[in-house]
């Protein structure tokens, strides 16, 4: 039996960037972590409420520049992630994973005592994206919805939104509107491979995250190797390699965003991406 459907929790990181990364990263049919996924379709929102959610989440860090004369660190990510994931062998409509993640956003607001005019804005910054994935086989997730919820709202940050609490209660709103608006109950599921035994599963999860992160390991060595060669051609004044290096470091970063990293890899690619913006707009 399980102890809730599956919920997992990730801040939006690197601010404005950051958001755009996600919103490109949710559409996109190409990138290597969507090679099994048999379709991908918006629910709520759209590419401009990632948008405003990067806008709002600037025009915070910039009054806080503004009127925070003691120091301190300024916001750095505008949004928290959720991905809302059922097992396979069930699939909801489009029309009741709207309702489900309707459910979870509007309990979330009355849990964070949002007021109404809070509530409308809150409401302006909901994007989810439905992925639906191969329903055959016992490996591979189930269809999932990522939900991004922007953290600021008027002169305030939803910090709750990526608190334990926060995740905590959602999982338990998105367990009841599964019940609610397709009739699964989570305590009456049996997961495929409960008799197999804790070890073998302990093995596949050990085996995943080893080949995940040898992967992650991979795109960091790329990573640097095309800044190398884009420092390199800065200094050579080759404005044609520069684009075609600028390019394939974008393409690598969004990869990036969607990987678990250490905090010496996160660290690695984050001064990677600062010291880049910096050139860039010299």
């Amino acid at each position: 039996m399980l102890k809730n459907w599956t919920v997992t929790t990730q801040a939006v990181k690197n601010g404005a960037d950051g958001v755009i990364i996600r919103e490109r990263y949710l559409l996109s049919q190409q990138h290597s972590n969507h090679r099994n996924t048999e379709q991908i379709m918006p629910i709520i929102g759209s590419p401009e409420t990632s948008r405003r959610v990067a806008l709002v989440g600037e025009q915070f860090r910039l009054n806080q520049k503004l009127n925070n004369h003691k120091g301190g660190r300024p916001l750095s990510s505008y949004a928290v992630e959720f991905c809302l994931t059922l097992p396979k062998g069930h699939r909801p409509s489009i029309e009741q994973w709207q309702s489900i993640v309707s459910d979870c956003c509007i309990h979330l607001a009355r849990f964070m005592l949002l007021t109404p005019d809070e509530m409308k804005q809150y409401k302006s910054q909901i994007r989810a994206v439905l992925h639906q994935q191969p329903q055959q086989g016992r490996t591979g997730s189930g269809d999932h919805v990522h939900l991004i919820i922007g953290k600021v709202i008027g002169n305030k940050v939803l910090k709750v939104l990526q608190q334990k609490k926060g995740t905590s209660f959602i999982k338990q709103a998105f367990n009841a509107a599964v019940l609610k608006h397709v009739g699964l109950d989570y305590r009456e599921y049996k997961p495929f491979e409960l008799n197999r035994g804790k070890r073998l599963e302990t093995w596949r999860y050990e085996h995943r995250n080893a080949e995940e992160a040898k992967h992650t390991q991979k795109l960091i060595a790329k990573l640097q190797a095309q800044a190398d060669k884009w420092f390199k051609a800065l200094e050579e004044f080759d404005l044609k390699q520069q684009n075609r290096q600028l390019n394939r470091m974008l393409k690598t970063f969004e990869e990036l965003s969607s990987s678990a990293l250490s905090e010496a890899q996160e660290e690695q690619v984050t001064t990677l991406r600062r010291k880049v913006h910096s050139l860039k707009r010299n």
